[in-house]
């Protein structure tokens, strides 16, 4: 995972051919994370939210948690 941009809370990571993109956002509540999955510049998994439960996370782990699930969403959607 590297930071992407100029931004805080934005991360990317490239995955089996693939390129995650996470956004981290500090809310009221805490922190809420979302992702989308690129083939080149093609949008293969649009923006999703990641519910995060359980604990109050740091930006670091809700941007691992979008990671785990843009990866399980290749995994389950994008891999033949």
């Amino acid at each position: 995972m590297e930071a992407k941009g100029v931004d805080m809370g934005d991360y990317q990571e490239a995955y089996k051919g693939y390129d995650l993109e996470v956004c981290v956002e500090q809310v009221m509540t805490g922190v809420k994370s979302h992702f989308r999955v690129l083939k080149g510049d093609e949008v293969a998994v649009d923006w999703r939210l990641v519910h995060i439960d359980g604990y109050w996370p740091t930006e670091h782990k809700a941007a691992e948690a979008a990671l785990k699930a843009a990866r399980e969403a290749v995994d389950r959607e994008l891999q033949s």
